[in-house]
């Protein structure tokens, strides 16, 4: 059953991360640092706080969070080890049921992206088909290391609010 904004703004520190916490992948700190900015008037208030803890974090902070996130279609889909949140989302966007071909193709586009950046790529799958999501891979590729940074967080931000989305009622 879906929070209430109400609920949410009565909820202690600990309450607060436990709910929250998995919001933004294996870093409940970004719930830590945004419950100081309660009471929230909605949903958008809510993202805001914890999009700016990341806004804020140090460069460092910022590029262990997109760590955090799988590769889609990766060994951590493979190994049954994605988030219950990673997985439901990657298994709408076609990711689980790859033929060899595209699994094949997917698994070199993680390589040459985690290779150049240092970081998985990251994209609000529930936003794109399959087509769509192996047409970016290969768009942002190309891309330079800052400009695509701003856009894993980006694409972090837009995968989190359709997260609290479904987590918080009004």
């Amino acid at each position: 059953m879906p929070l209430t904004m109400s609920e949410v703004n009565r909820m202690t520190a600990d309450e607060f991360v436990r709910a929250l916490g998995g919001v933004f992948e294996h870093s409940p700190w970004i719930a830590e640092r945004a419950f100081a900015a309660r009471p929230f008037g909605g949903v958008d208030a809510l993202h805001a706080a914890m999009s700016d803890a990341v806004r804020g974090a140090a460069r460092d902070a910022q590029l262990a969070l997109l760590r955090a996130h799988p590769e889609l279609a990766g060994k951590e889909a493979q190994a049954g080890e994605l988030t219950r949140d990673s997985k439901a989302e990657q298994a709408a966007a076609g990711l689980t049921a790859l033929t060899r071909e595209e699994l094949g193709r997917v698994s070199e586009l993680n390589r040459r992206y985690r290779v150049k950046f240092a970081f998985p790529f990251i994209i609000a799958v529930r936003r794109h088909t399959k087509d769509g999501i192996l047409r970016e891979f290969e768009r942002r590729l190309e891309l330079d290391p800052e400009t695509e940074l701003a856009n894993g967080l980006a694409q972090v931000f837009a995968i989190t609010r359709l997260r609290l989305d479904g987590l918080i009622s009004g």
